[in-house]
């Protein structure tokens, strides 16, 4: 079973609290009917998706819901197909992320590595399991060689060919 990858937008791979553009970033203007967005996309990370993309299965977890496919994906050169994790309330709760209930229902017993800015220990806590990684990303920084290491090093240390998960708790 191929573990997910499981891809925050804003702050992981735009890393909008930044004061000004990181170095490797490229500023992009997103137009759709009357709406405009800014962003900034490193192209180094639509490589290391794509290489990543050879362990896991790529998942948008993002805001952008369906558009991350249309908007998104063309400029980090990934596939416009993707799968997609729908959030049909994003009230905020009182402790964790308001994604938690919705990633765990989509991943059901999958192995998976979350990225995202805006999870915290109480997410980690939750998906406390050795096939299930919440990886919080610095959203002034972006994703990082640092965060691109630590996904590799967990999915080498795993082997999910023929590894039965027992259900969460």
């Amino acid at each position: 079973m191929r573990p997910l990858l499981l891809l925050d937008f804003d702050g992981p791979l735009n890393p909008y609290r930044s004061r000004e553009t990181p170095p490797g970033y490229v500023r992009h203007e997103i137009v759709e009917g009357e709406r405009t967005w800014e962003v900034r996309i490193n192209p180094q990370h639509g490589v290391e998706l794509k290489a990543l993309a050879g362990t896991f299965d790529l998942v948008w977890a993002t805001s952008w819901e369906h558009g991350a496919n249309r908007l998104l994906s063309p400029l980090l050169g990934l596939p416009s197909d993707l799968p997609t994790i729908l959030w049909p309330d994003r009230t905020p709760v009182r402790r964790g992320s308001w994604k938690t209930p919705y990633v765990a229902d989509w991943v059901g017993n999958r192995p998976f590595v979350w990225i995202d800015d805006d999870v915290d220990s109480d997410d980690v806590r939750f998906f406390r399991r050795d096939h299930q990684l919440v990886h919080q990303v610095d959203p002034r920084t972006g994703l990082t060689a640092t965060d691109f290491a630590a996904i590799r090093a967990w999915a080498d240390g795993k082997s999910f060919a023929d590894k039965e998960i027992p259900p969460h708790p």
